[in-house]
């Protein structure tokens, strides 16, 4: 195996693929804390029986929720394109045999 590819492997599409993994792990825990917390503050809307503090406290942690699902796709597609680089570096080496 020639020594680019391996350096190509280890340094890009590896730890592109990885980024990508866990930041889809990440992406999908968040997201269905974002859906629980957004349930919460609609019940909170429908008793009528709450405060605007307990309504703002629970619709800030909402838009945590919200940041951190971005910051997770983001993540992601950054891995997605670390590892594409590696995979076009991968495809367009010549072999010299």
């Amino acid at each position: 195996m020639n020594a680019r590819i391996v350096i190509l492997l280890i340094t890009l599409v590896f730890p592109g693929l990885a980024v990508v993994r866990v930041s889809l792990y990440w992406f999908n825990l968040d997201y269905a804390a974002l859906i629980k917390a957004e349930r919460y503050v609609q019940k909170l809307v429908e008793v009528g029986k709450v405060n605007d503090r307990q309504l703002k406290s629970a619709d800030h942690r909402t838009y945590i929720h919200c940041i951190n699902v971005f910051a997770d796709g983001t993540w992601g597609l950054l891995g997605g394109v670390i590892a594409a680089l590696g995979i076009h570096g991968l495809v367009t080496i010549k072999e010299n045999s």
